[in-house]
């Protein structure tokens, strides 16, 4: 009789936690955006204006965010704002990318009527300092009159950009290792110029997550420096630091 009484006891307990869960979700309009999904895709998203064409001044990534309390018949604005990274390089609103506050973008920070979701613009500047540097922009969603915040872990996105040629993230010590081999500007422009690809950090990760175009690509780029260095018998390929070049 004890173990049943214990038994129903924390079945009513869990009940009322995930009753109590929900709750704050269904007082008031709340948004947040999408599930943090595994390697943080959408979550911290990486770019340089170096991959596209000189007169590019500006470009814009996007980002998906839910609202949560049901539809409305009436379009809803949304506010965000910038959260500084402490012993960060900082993204400057105005310099690096378009302030959230903007007018020009008031209309597009919006959940549309009769909508619960909605494509978030951040536009990214092509100031002349990213030459030289990789700044971060760090946001989050801002209560305001129309919505309040959503759950805390999902209520932040994170943009890092530079218009300089930089190693991708996932170009990591087991990628050095096993695939690419040692990371070097000469390497990686090479490889961007003998294939037509960005290597970057999206085509990157594509790549791990297929191992046989991985493996395409490992004996292409074998090839290909082999087709240059037979083409220039007394310069084979050196990186910046006089290296010999090569792939595992």
């Amino acid at each position: 009789m004890k173990s049943i009484a214990l038994y129903t006891l924390l079945g009513l307990s869990l009940a009322a936690c995930k009753k109590d869960h929900t709750y704050p979700f269904q007082d008031v309009a709340r948004l947040q955006f999408g599930l943090n999904n595994e390697g943080l895709q959408d979550t911290v998203k990486y770019y340089s204006f170096y991959y596209g064409s000189d007169d590019r001044e500006a470009d814009t990534i996007w980002f998906n965010i839910y609202a949560m309390g049901g539809i409305t018949s009436e379009d809803r604005p949304y506010s965000l704002e910038q959260e500084m990274i402490v012993g960060e390089d900082n993204a400057v609103a105005g310099v690096h990318y378009k302030s959230f506050s903007d007018p020009s973008l008031k209309d597009m920070y919006v959940i549309k009527a009769n909508e619960v979701s909605a494509a978030v613009p951040v536009v990214l500047l092509r100031d002349p300092s990213l030459k030289q540097q990789y700044v971060k922009l760090k946001f989050r969603i801002k209560g305001d009159a129309v919505f309040q915040p959503g759950e805390t872990r999902f209520l932040w996105r994170r943009l890092e950009f530079t218009d300089k040629l930089s190693r991708p993230q996932v170009w990591d010590a087991y990628a050095e290792k096993y695939y690419w081999g040692k990371y070097s500007n000469v390497k990686h422009t090479f490889m961007i110029r003998q294939t037509g690809k960005l290597w970057d950090q999206e085509f990157m990760s594509e790549l791990n997550r297929n191992v046989s175009k991985t493996l395409f690509w490992m004996d292409k780029l074998k090839q290909l420096l082999i087709d240059y260095n037979t083409a220039h018998p007394s310069e084979p390929l050196r990186d910046e630091n006089n290296n010999l070049v090569t792939f595992p």
